[in-house]
């Protein structure tokens, strides 16, 4: 079920990426191992391909760390679950309510599957999986561990991460930052960029403030590679990354309310702006995107703009 044969990638002496270039996962390892990011359950066989290839022992990797809860990002947890019990889910207080809805809401774990099955699709028609996986019998996605800004995930061996806050994305969005490498898991919080393209879709689909506020934060860490939820690892022009993705985002803005004041259909804004979209990425499905997009529009249309909203001092 493994299709393609994606190896893993050495970043530095101790992390890696595995998974796939569009759904990433990444491995932290000291005395302890700490998987980022839930995976798909289309990816979740070639992360245990790739784990088994650096011949990590499972009993190893301690921590399985979410920087949010959207379904392109917890779909191998129930999975993992099965195989690797003692592993400990990580979650912000925010992700921890969210994977609890999972579990209690019919409506909402039938919308979790219907999702992963759509991405499973779209990873099969990529030549990267041979089959879409089979549904579970049960889903289990209970965390752990819950942590907020300020805490320390400590691997051993002078392995350590901080754990930071970054909502707007999502409101249960947080990040990692091992200074020491000098290395930051952004996830989502600069949105979707392509980097063949150099082009940002922003995805401030929580709130359009929390969303900037995130990335002047992230933006005042010192680092050397900011790590990314989809595409690839930012090596050397972090300060870069974060710049354009604030730019990106106020011209994306600006456009849409711009078009409004005109008196275009809100409808067609969007629908103009999904077809745009899935000519440099397409993770999920058209309607997805669109519907994505009309939720842009309206975090638009109720966002409260400061004059340094998109400025990084």
């Amino acid at each position: 079920m493994t299709g393609k044969k994606y190896r893993h990638i050495s970043i530095t002496p101790n992390f890696y990426q595995l998974g796939t270039p569009s759904f990433p996962a990444y491995l932290s390892l000291g005395d302890d191992g700490m998987i980022i990011e839930g995976g798909t359950g289309a990816t979740f066989a070639i992360i245990i391909n790739q784990l088994k290839e650096l011949g990590i022992e499972p009993e190893r990797i301690k921590y399985l760390f979410l920087t949010h809860t959207h379904a392109d990002h917890i779909g191998a947890i129930p999975r993992l679950r099965r195989i690797w019990p003692h592993l400990k889910v990580v979650a912000s207080p925010v992700g921890e309510k969210l994977l609890t809805r999972l579990v209690t809401k019919e409506e909402a774990l039938k919308e979790f599957i219907t999702t992963d099955r759509d991405i499973a699709e779209i990873i099969l028609s990529k030549g990267d999986i041979d089959a879409v996986p089979p549904e579970l019998d049960g889903y289990t996605f209970g965390v752990d561990m819950v942590v907020k800004e300020g805490d320390r995930l400590d691997l051993g061996s002078g392995v350590s991460w901080t754990v930071y806050d970054t909502p707007g994305h999502s409101p249960c969005h947080i990040s990692l930052h091992n200074e020491r490498e000098g290395t930051l898991v952004i996830g989502d919080a600069t949105g979707l960029y392509a980097p063949e393209k150099d082009i940002f879709w922003p995805n401030y689909f929580s709130s359009l403030e929390a969303y900037c506020d995130s990335i002047r934060k992230l933006a005042s860490l010192p680092a050397r590679r900011g790590t990314l939820c989809h595409n690839c690892v930012i090596e050397g022009r972090v300060k870069r990354h974060f710049q354009k993705a604030l730019s990106t985002t106020e011209s994306y803005h600006r456009e849409m309310m711009a078009r409004l004041d005109r008196g275009e259909d809100p409808d067609e804004i969007a629908l103009e702006r999904a077809r745009w979209v899935v000519t440099f990425t397409a993770l999920i499905p058209f309607e997805g995107i669109r519907a994505l997009t009309t939720l842009l529009l309206r975090r638009s249309q109720s966002a409260v703009v400061s004059e340094d909203l998109f400025a990084i001092p």
